[in-house]
């Protein structure tokens, strides 16, 4: 292997994750929507690695932004926060990206997605972008990255501004945003955009959001059909295939499998015993050892309220940047992470307690993630109303120094302990 390929992150993770779809195709009790999944990673990287030896243009975007207006540009997009996830889950190499990205100034407290960008940034692991595109979509931490990843790369950049709360006027205002963007993106990169695209786009984006809600629906099953992988899986498709055929494919089939297990009373482990809420999201480098801490101990999450859980509104493709822009309002993130907690938010956690039968929950307290802590108080107050008992979990999405894989299993095992006496 070069040095090139060596510095290359993109490079190892396609390497990788076409080792992980082999080896999943070759199991014959693996599900095809994993097989699929993998496929979709390697695909992903494959075209952000070879975009500009094929005259495309790269976009580099931060979490919870219109990637459909990219695609229909035929802009190719990387993802950056997902690519550090990736690189903690699969290769393991996330150190020496979080130590090049506070060499740049950025200390532990923050947000460590964006430490490792800032580290893939200064070392020059990733193909160039031509573009930068961040937004305040989800917080402070996001709202920032934009400017330090343009000083680093020399691209280029746009930033997105969302308003708070959702209104026609505010939906006015974003929509004149995404027009701006879009003329930003045709004069950067000579692309144009392709309307009828956008809205092909959208209508695949309204057959998808019904997926997620029928997917949804059937890990209401007891026992529930879906292991903790399959949510990083969910948020997968939708961070990087939004609109996209393989979104649908994987979706479809994924919805098709859990129904045929339901019907079958089959659940994702073979006896299940806990029935838990996730809250926030697990340490990517611990994912791996709680799927099988999880399998062997008989629990799953069934449901994962500010995560997967859509909020209600209408996609017109008749109407594509408009309804690009009602999407952005929609996102499950949107209710506990961007602007004030509401009743809403806690009313979903509520409902979804009760109709998912969760027999206790977990918080990822994520320490980058000061606004979602802030509300972890008011969330355990909510369940234990409902007698449904809440771990938190001190931790890092990427950063395993801050917990050990002994001490968060161990907490876990005490938490089923606890559990069990109930």
């Amino acid at each position: 292997m070069t040095t090139a390929d060596q510095k290359n992150k993109i490079d190892l993770l396609v390497r990788t994750c076409r080792m992980l779809a082999r080896m999943n195709r070759a199991r014959p009790e693996t599900r095809k929507s994993q097989s699929l999944y993998y496929q979709m990673m390697v695909d992903y990287y494959t075209r952000v690695n070879n975009a500009h030896q094929e005259g495309k243009k790269i976009a580099s975007h931060t979490v919870f932004f219109p990637t459909e207006i990219l695609y229909a540009m035929d802009i190719v997009p990387m993802h950056t926060e997902m690519t550090t996830w990736l690189i903690a889950l699969f290769l393991k190499e996330q150190a020496e990206l979080l130590e090049k990205g506070a060499e740049q100034g950025l200390v532990p407290e923050i947000c460590s997605p964006h430490r490792g960008v800032a580290g893939i940034f200064a070392t020059n692991s990733i193909p160039r972008p031509d573009v930068i595109l961040w937004s305040n979509l989800i917080c402070d931490n996001t709202a920032k990255s934009g400017e330090l990843m343009m000083e680093l790369s020399g691209s280029p950049g746009f930033f997105l501004d969302n308003p708070f709360r959702n209104s026609p006027g505010e939906i006015d205002y974003l929509v004149g945003e995404l027009q701006d963007m879009v003329s930003f993106l045709e004069e950067q990169t000579g692309q144009k955009m392709d309307w009828n695209k956008l809205s092909e786009m959208v209508e695949r984006t309204r057959h998808e959001i019904a997926l997620y809600r029928e997917i949804g629906e059937l890990r209401k099953a007891v026992p529930s059909p879906m292991n903790i992988l399959g949510y990083l899986e969910l948020l997968s498709a939708d961070y990087m295939y939004p609109g996209q055929p393989e979104a649908t494919q994987y979706l479809t089939l994924l919805r098709d499998e859990l129904k045929e297990m339901v019907e079958q009373g089959k659940g994702a482990v073979s006896r299940e015993n806990f029935r838990l809420m996730t809250l926030f999201i697990p340490p990517m480098h611990l994912m791996t050892s709680l799927a099988r801490l999880f399998d062997e101990r008989g629990a799953v999450s069934v449901v994962e309220p500010l995560f997967t859980l859509w909020s209600e509104g209408e996609l017109d493709p008749d109407n594509p940047l408009r309804s690009v822009a009602i999407k952005s309002f929609m996102i499950p993130e949107r209710r506990s992470m961007y602007g004030p907690l509401d009743q809403q938010a806690l009313d979903d956690i509520t409902e979804s307690a009760e109709k998912y039968k969760t027999d206790g929950a977990i918080y990822w307290a994520f320490m980058g993630c000061r606004h979602t802590c802030a509300t972890i108080k008011v969330i355990k107050e909510t369940l234990s109303e409902l007698d449904v008992p809440m771990l938190t979990i001190d931790c890092d999405i990427v950063d395993p120094t801050i917990t050990s894989e002994e001490e968060a299993t161990g907490k876990i095992e005490q938490f089923f302990e606890l559990l069990e006496d109930r």
